[in-house]
C-alpha cells in the first residue's frame, strides 16, 4: 500500500518537475516579465542558423507554460515571412498542445481533474460530448478559443482520445496563425498603415478574416445541436 501511495505521489511530482524546469528555463533566457514582439524577434534572430529550431522551442514552452502564444505567432511572420513563419508557428503550437495533453493527463490528471471539475463543472458535460464527438469537439474548441490556456490542460483530463485532440487541435488552431502570420508579414513589409491599404493585401486579408469568421461560427453551431 506505501509503495502504491508513493507511486501515485510521484505522477504529480514529475508534472510539477517539468513545469519548474520549463519556467526555469524561461527565465534563464530572460522571459519571464512581459514578452513583446521586438523581444522575442532579437533573441531569436541571435541564434543564426540555429533560429527556427529555436523559435518552435520558444512556441512550445509559450503554450506549456501559458505565455502569449499570439506574441510569438506574429514575431514568426515578421522573422521569417507569411509561409516560413507559419509552418514553424504550427509546429511549435501543435507540439506544445500535444505536450500539455500528456503532462495533464499522464502525470497530474488525478490532480487536475479535481481542480478543474470544481472549478467548471460544465467540463463534465464537454467530456460526454469528448467521449462521443471527441476530433469535432476539440477541432471546434480551436476554432473558437485557439490556444486557450485552460482549455490545454482541461481537455488532457478528460476521457477524449489522443488522436482525436491530435487532429483536432493540429487542424484547429490553423486559421489563427494563418491570418497571424500573413497579417505580421505584410504589416512588416509595408512599413505602414497606409501602404497596406491595396488591393493586393486587402483581399488576401479579407478572404482570410471571412474563413476565420466561417469557421468560428460553423464551431458554434456545433456545440449548440
Amino acid at each position: 500500500m506505501k509503495k502504491r501511495a508513493l507511486l501515485k505521489l510521484a505522477k504529480p511530482l514529475a508534472g510539477v518537475a517539468i513545469v519548474v524546469l520549463l519556467i526555469w528555463g524561461f527565465r534563464a533566457l530572460g522571459l519571464s516579465g512581459d514578452v513583446s514582439l521586438e523581444m522575442v524577434r532579437r533573441m531569436v534572430e541571435s541564434m543564426g542558423l540555429y533560429a527556427p529550431p529555436a523559435f518552435v522551442g520558444l512556441c512550445v514552452v509559450a503554450v506549456l507554460l501559458h505565455m502569449p502564444e499570439i506574441v510569438l505567432i506574429a514575431a514568426g511572420g515578421v522573422i521569417f515571412g507569411g509561409v516560413k513563419g507559419f509552418v514553424l508557428g504550427w509546429i511549435g503550437s501543435v507540439v506544445g498542445s500535444t505536450g500539455s495533453f500528456l503532462v495533464a493527463r499522464y502525470f497530474m490528471r488525478d490532480a487536475f481533474r479535481a481542480a478543474i471539475t470544481s472549478r467548471f463543472p460544465r467540463l463534465l458535460s464537454l467530456e460526454e460530448r469528448l467521449g462521443r464527438h471527441g476530433f469535432l469537439t476539440v477541432l471546434s474548441l480551436r476554432l473558437v478559443l485557439f490556444m486557450a490556456p485552460p482549455l490545454n490542460w482541461a481537455i488532457g483530463v478528460t476521457r477524449v482520445r489522443f488522436r482525436d485532440y491530435f487532429w483536432g487541435s493540429a487542424l484547429g488552431v490553423i486559421p489563427c496563425i494563418a491570418v497571424t502570420c500573413y497579417a505580421a508579414d505584410s504589416i512588416a513589409r509595408a512599413g505602414s498603415f497606409s501602404a497596406l491599404l491595396t488591393p493586393a493585401t486587402i483581399l488576401p486579408a479579407g478572404l482570410a478574416l471571412a474563413f476565420v469568421a466561417a469557421s468560428a461560427f460553423a464551431a458554434l453551431r456545433f456545440f449548440r445541436s
